[in-house]
C-alpha cells in the first residue's frame, strides 16, 4: 500500500520528492515547440546485405518527413574480399593546405551503393543522399563517425537475438554505450 507521502508533488516548475528534496530544472522534459527535435542529418548503417534495406526504408521515410539529409555508412572489414575495387589517390602539393588529398574508389562495392541510392530516389526519397565507406573495426568506426559528425539521428538494424546474453554483447548495444545521439533500432 502506498500513501500520499510517497508521491512527489509539483510546485511551479519544481518537483518536490517525499524526502523534501526538489528537482528544479524540468524544462527539458516539457512538451513544447522548442523541445521537439528537428532532424537535419540522419545516419543509417548498411552492411551491404539486402536485409539492411529495411533500416534504409525507415531512414528514407524519416528523411522525407523531416527534410533531413541522409548519410549511408558502410564499414568494410575485409577490403581484399571485395574483388574488383581500385583506390586511386592524388595530392596537390602546390596548395598550402596539406590535407588536400583526393581519393577515388572504383569497383563493384561502389556501383552497388550508387545503385542503392538510385533505388532510394526511385522510391521517392526527396532529399540529398550521401554515402561513406570506412575500414576497420565495425563498432569503433561507427562510434567515431557518430561522435565526430553532427548527426541528429542514427538508424541501425539488428538481427533477432536469441538470448539475453548475446543481446548484452551485440554490436548495436556496444555502439549505443559510446554515443550520445538518439538511435532508432529496427529489428
Amino acid at each position: 500500500m502506498s500513501s500520499d507521502k510517497n508521491i512527489p508533488t509539483s510546485v511551479g516548475k519544481e518537483i518536490i520528492n517525499p524526502d523534501g528534496s526538489s528537482i528544479s530544472d524540468i524544462e527539458g522534459h516539457q512538451i513544447s515547440k522548442d523541445t521537439i527535435p528537428s532532424f537535419k542529418k540522419i545516419l543509417v548503417t548498411d552492411d551491404g546485405k539486402d536485409i539492411s534495406n529495411i533500416a534504409l526504408n525507415y531512414a528514407v521515410a524519416l528523411s522525407n518527413s523531416t527534410g533531413a539529409e541522409l548519410y549511408i555508412l558502410r564499414i568494410l572489414k575485409d577490403v581484399e574480399k571485395f574483388g574488383d575495387v581500385t583506390l586511386e589517390g592524388s595530392h596537390d602539393s602546390s596548395k598550402i593546405d596539406n590535407n588536400d588529398f583526393h581519393r577515388h574508389i572504383k569497383g563493384d562495392v561502389i556501383d552497388a551503393m550508387e545503385e542503392k541510392i538510385k533505388k532510394c530516389q526511385e522510391a521517392g526519397c526527396k532529399n540529398k543522399v550521401s554515402y561513406k565507406f570506412l575500414t576497420g573495426n565495425l563498432v569503433d568506426e561507427i562510434v567515431k563517425e557518430i561522435n565526430n559528425n553532427n548527426y541528429d539521428l542514427v538508424v541501425m538494424l539488428t538481427y533477432h537475438i536469441d538470448s539475453w546474453f548475446s543481446s548484452l554483447f551485440s554490436d548495436v548495444r556496444k555502439i549505443m554505450n559510446h554515443i550520445s545521439k538518439p538511435v532508432l533500432i529496427i529489428q
